[in-house]
């Protein structure tokens, strides 16, 4: 993404270094990244409690996930961040 902002930036013309550059990107990416971070200090959190309840209910949710193939593929690509508004390289295009 901060590639494909860059490069788009530069063929505007524009200072690749600039405030208002920067912020494009930094609107781009600004969900993505704090949806990630949510999501691993929630499983930090899932993961660091003794409570039987919540092992039970976490476990549980982790076997399903792993026997039922969407669910397993859409985590894995969003931890693996290949859902969203992907920049072109990660879709395997050309900049």
């Amino acid at each position: 993404a901060l590639a494909e902002t860059l490069v788009e930036a530069r063929r505007l013309g524009e200072d690749i270094g600039s405030a208002p550059v920067l912020e494009r990107y930094d609107r781009w990416r600004r969900f993505d990244n704090l949806a990630m971070s949510a999501m691993t200090d929630g499983f930090d959190r899932l993961f660091a409690t003794d409570n039987p309840l919540v092992r039970l209910v976490r476990d549980t949710g982790m076997a399903a996930v792993n026997r039922l193939e969407p669910a397993r593929r859409f985590f894995m690509q969003e931890a693996g961040g290949a859902v969203g508004d992907l920049p072109r390289l990660l879709r395997g295009e050309a900049l």
